[in-house]
């Protein structure tokens, strides 16, 4: 029955995901454990501290601005009891899941988990022994995550090769997305194999939102990396689509490991983690912070409550956003423009300088077929109007960012 009532309402609404299951009409917005209390990779949860997030979340502005999704990554698993059932790390979560779950949902927000496509997953979450992936018990996995109350699941790549032979992730991910849509339940499903098979091209078939290429680590050579791996696929996301995944932001820096005694220990500046928020929001893509937001730095207020560029992010129009061209004056790739169509024939649009020195970048109107437009600035809140073009200051690895209306 709600299946069907599902599909009436999406034919309603003209609002068609190639992956109907309810859910991902818009880039999720959320938490994640994966760099909150370490560098990115000892990945740590325990109930605790789940519950500390959710109390953070409700009250430090985030729940307002939107983010609904608190998500643990490859920490909470532990063994497969005798029928087969994936048991929750004790140590961790003593009482199990289903509490931690409870409590969240109580303070407004919606609980997600990892699992992997293969016999084991990633990184263990710093246990010295092998945590269980779901090969093999994709639909068990499925009704236990939907009797614990999840809804987000990530599913990731790793251990794929089976008696020597590799697994499809078309069919692993088609069979885990079967697995999940069978429930009943509105589960978001992300895929997590790296976009080394181009998952932008078919991942909409089978999930909500899909990961195109490595690891985004809190450092600009990653950051850097993953926004030209983007540049070119926003016309792959959308409603009706699904959305292209960069990985986490890593806003006011991650976690720090022992002896340093601090909660953040920012692998970029101020300005790189302004430019990295700016680009995933002109591209639609997923707002999953993997920082600590119980100890909200400036810079991450700043940045994580930017309504401005929030809106941008959530506003499904058009497609998401894609560099659309260069101001070639600053050298060949350096100077970049990108846009996203947005409500009422506006556009966002971000000036970005990917070089290691201040430029000027110009944008001339022309590309849009535009003469006279108004511009607010969505970092200074500022209003201005140009016409023909316009040309402002982008510091190193900065970005300026804009909506933008024709008015004449």
């Amino acid at each position: 029955m709600w299946l069907s009532f599902l599909f009436l309402a999406i034919a309603a609404t003209g609002a068609v995901l190639a992956n109907n299951n309810g859910v991902g009409l818009k880039p999720p917005m959320g938490w994640n454990t994966w760099c909150s209390l370490g560098r990115c990779g000892r990945d740590y949860c325990d109930a605790k501290e789940l519950m500390a997030i959710a109390d953070a979340m409700a009250t430090n502005g985030m729940k307002e601005a939107g983010y609904e999704y608190i998500n643990m990554d490859d920490c909470w698993g532990d063994h497969r009891d005798d029928k087969g059932n994936i048991v929750p790390d004790k140590d961790r979560f003593p009482d199990g899941l289903v509490p931690v779950v409870k409590y969240v949902n109580s303070k407004g927000f919606k609980f997600g988990l990892y699992t992997d496509a293969g016999l084991y997953t990633c990184s263990s979450g710093g246990r010295k022994y092998k945590i269980p992936g779901s090969y093999g018990h994709y639909e068990q996995d499925a009704n236990t995550y939907a009797s614990w109350g999840i809804e987000y699941v990530k599913m990731d790549w790793c251990n794929t090769k089976i008696n020597g032979t590799e697994l499809d992730p078309h069919k692993q991910y088609q069979e885990m997305s079967d697995a999940l849509n069978k429930t009943g339940k509105p589960i978001f499903f992300n895929s997590c194999e790296w976009g080394v098979d181009n998952p932008w091209e078919w991942m909409h078939q089978y999930a909500n939102s899909w990961r195109t290429g490595p690891d985004h680590h809190d450092d600009w050579k990653t950051t850097s990396k993953i926004i030209e791996v983007n540049a070119d696929l926003g016309d792959y996301a959308g409603t009706g689509k699904g959305w292209n995944d960069p990985d986490f932001l890593m806003t006011g820096g991650e976690g720090c490991d022992p002896p340093v005694d601090s909660v953040h220990c920012p692998g970029m500046t101020d300005t790189e983690y302004r430019t990295e928020f700016t680009l995933w929001c002109l591209m639609s893509a997923p707002l999953l912070v993997v920082t600590d937001v119980r100890n909200m730095t400036s810079i991450m207020k700043e940045v994580l409550l930017n309504k401005d560029l929030i809106e941008i992010n959530q506003d499904t129009t058009g497609p998401g956003g894609k560099r659309i061209g260069f101001d070639k004056t600053c050298g060949e790739n350096a100077c970049q423009i990108w846009a996203k169509n947005i409500t009422n024939g506006e556009k966002a649009i971000a000036l970005y300088n990917a070089d290691s020195v201040s430029h000027n970048i110009t944008l001339d109107f022309s590309l849009f077929g535009w003469k006279v437009v108004s511009m607010q600035n969505l970092w200074k809140n500022e209003n201005l109007n140009a016409t023909n073009s316009y040309t402002v200051e982008v510091e190193s690895h900065g970005v300026q960012a804009y909506r933008a209306a024709s008015v004449g």
